[in-house]
C-alpha cells in the first residue's frame, strides 16, 4: 500500500471532504494537524479516522530509553469534528503528561472486554464438563462417571435457562440473578438439584479465576431451595430375600454378585463398586476401607458375615485369586462398575419389586438391627456415620472406641436374618412349585 503524508495544516471540514474525494485503492493518505501536534486524519480506501500519537512519560528501566510512540484511535469525522478531535487529543496528552498510558489502558480494557464476551456462562459450561470429567470425586475414589457428568452439566444448563443467563458473562452474574432461580425454579428436589449444580459450577468458575466470588454463596440458606423430606422407606428381610433370589437370575454374574453384596453388606454402592482385593482379608473376614474411599474420609473396618464371604470367595476363585484389582469390574471395560441404574432396573423387573433405591438397603439394615435390639451407636459405627448424638461433643473427642466386638455380633446377626429370610423364601417357592405340578 502506498502511503502519502501531508501537513501539518489546519484540518477543517473542507480538508476532510477534499481528502475523502482523493481516497483510492491501495493508497493511504495521512493529513497531520497543525494546531494539535500528534493529531492526524487517516484516509483509507473505505474508511477515514482520527488518530493521536504521543510518547508516554518516563523511560524503560530495562533499556534506559524513552518509551516508543503510542497511537490511539479517537473516532471518525462522523463522531468527531476537527475541534472535537483536538479536544480529545489534548485530553489524552494531559493523561500522558501525568504518567498514564492511555493506549495501553485502552488495549487492556478491550482485552478484558474480549475475555468477558468469550467467557459467557453458556460457553464455560462446555469447558466445565471437560474439567469435571477429569476431577477426582469429592467422595469415594476415582473419577466421576460419564452419566454423573452428563446429569450435572444438564442441571447447570437448566439453571442458566431458568434465569436467562446463558449469554451472560460469568463476571456479570449477580446475586439477584441467582435469586430468580429460587423464585422461578420453585422448591422441591428439582429446584434444589439445579441450585446445587449451579453453585458447584460457579465454585469452579471462581477457582478458574473467571469470577472473584461465587454469587450462589451469597444466598442465605433460608432462601435456598429446601431439601425434600428424607426418605423413610426400607425393605423387610423378606423383600430383600426376593431381590436376592432375583439377582440369581440376572444375565451378568458381576451384576448378580454386586447386587447380592449390597444386600449382604450395608455399604454405599460406590464403595462396593471400587472394592479392591487388597482391601479384603478373607481369612479374617474383614473389609478395611481406606479413608479416601469413604464418604467422611475416615478409615473404616467392616466384619464380613458368611453370606458376604461366600460371594467374595466365589469371585476370588473365578478371578484366579488375585491380590489386588477390582472385585466387581464392569463386564466389558473392566473398569469400576457404574451402571447402577441399569442393574437396579433389571433387578426390580425380575423381582417384581419397585419403589426402592440402593440406599434403602442401608436403612433396611439399621431398621432390622434396631428391631432386634442392637444399639444405634453400634449400627452407626457399622454404617460409618458421624451422628451428632453419638460422636459429637465430648464423646466425639474422648470416646474413640469402635465397639468392634459388638459390630461383629451385629453383622453376624444381620447375616443370620438374611439367611433365614432367603431360606424361607426358597421354601415357599418350592411349595408353590409342587402345588402347581400337583394341579
Amino acid at each position: 500500500m502506498q502511503i502519502i503524508s501531508e501537513g501539518p495544516i489546519k484540518i477543517t471540514k473542507s480538508t476532510i471532504d477534499a481528502a475523502g474525494r482523493r481516497a483510492k485503492k491501495n493508497h493511504r493518505l495521512i493529513v497531520r494537524d497543525k494546531e494539535c501536534r500528534g493529531l492526524a486524519l487517516i484516509v483509507n480506501p473505505t474508511t477515514t479516522t482520527w488518530t493521536y500519537a504521543y510518547r508516554p512519560r518516563g523511560k524503560d528501566a530495562a533499556t534506559g530509553r524513552r518509551w516508543p510512540n503510542q497511537t490511539v484511535t479517537l473516532g471518525n469525522p462522523e463522531t468527531h469534528s476537527p475541534d472535537d478531535a483536538r479536544a480529545e487529543a489534548n485530553r489524552i496528552k494531559g493523561q500522558a503528561a501525568a504518567g498514564f498510558d492511555p493506549a495501553a489502558d485502552r488495549k487492556a480494557k478491550a482485552e478484558a472486554q474480549r475475555r468477558e464476551r468469550s467467557a459467557t456462562l453458556g460457553r464455560l459450561v462446555d469447558t466445565y464438563a471437560t474439567a469435571l470429567a477429569r476431577r477426582p470425586k469429592m467422595r469415594g475414589a476415582g473419577l466421576p462417571s460419564p452419566a454423573y457428568v452428563a446429569i450435572e452439566v444438564a442441571q447447570v444448563k437448566l439453571a442458566l435457562q431458568v434465569i436467562g443467563a446463558e449469554n451472560t458473562p460469568a463476571a456479570n452474574l449477580r446475586v439477584d440473578d441467582v435469586r430468580r432461580l429460587t423464585a422461578e425454579g420453585g422448591q422441591g428436589a428439582n429446584a434444589r438439584a439445579r441450585f446445587g449444580a449451579l453453585n458447584r459450577f460457579m465454585d469452579w468458575c471462581q477457582d478458574a479465576s473467571h469470577i472473584n466470588i461465587n454469587p450462589c454463596a451469597l444466598i442465605g440458606r433460608a432462601r435456598r431451595p429446601r431439601a425434600p423430606q428424607a426418605r423413610a422407606h426400607y425393605l423387610t428381610p423378606a423383600e430383600l430375600a426376593r431381590l436376592w433370589e432375583a439377582a440369581g437370575r440376572m444375565r451378568e454374574p458381576v451384576w448378580r454378585d454386586f447386587a447380592r453384596f449390597l444386600i449382604a453388606v450395608p455399604c454405599r454402592r460406590g464403595e462396593a463398586a471400587w472394592l479392591d482385593w487388597s482391601h479384603i482379608d478373607l481369612a479374617a473376614a474383614e473389609w478395611r476401607q481406606p479413608g479416601h474411599m469413604t464418604k467422611n474420609r475416615d478409615q473404616h473396618r467392616l466384619h464380613l458375615h458368611p453370606m458376604a464371604i461366600s460371594i467374595l470367595q466365589e469371585r476370588h476363585e473365578a478371578a484366579g485369586k488375585p491380590k489386588a484389582g477390582l472385585v466387581f469390574p464392569a463386564p466389558q471395560s473392566g473398569k469400576a462398575l457404574d451402571v447402577f441404574s441399569d442393574v437396579k432396573v433389571a433387578l426390580a423387573d425380575k423381582a417384581e419389586l419397585t419403589g426402592w433405591t440402593w440406599h434403602d438397603f442401608r436403612r433396611s439394615f439399621a431398621t432390622a438391627l434396631g428391631e432386634a435390639g442392637i444399639p444405634e451407636t453400634v449400627a452407626d459405627a457399622i454404617l460409618n456415620h458421624r451422628q451428632s448424638a453419638t460422636r459429637g461433643g465430648v464423646l466425639g473427642v474422648y470416646q474413640r472406641a469402635s465397639r468392634w466386638p459388638e459390630q461383629v455380633r451385629a453383622m453376624e446377626l444381620w447375616g443370620k436374618l438374611l439367611a433365614e429370610a432367603i431360606a424361607g423364601a426358597g421354601a415357599r417357592a418350592n411349595v408353590v412349585s409342587m402345588a402347581a405340578r400337583a394341579g
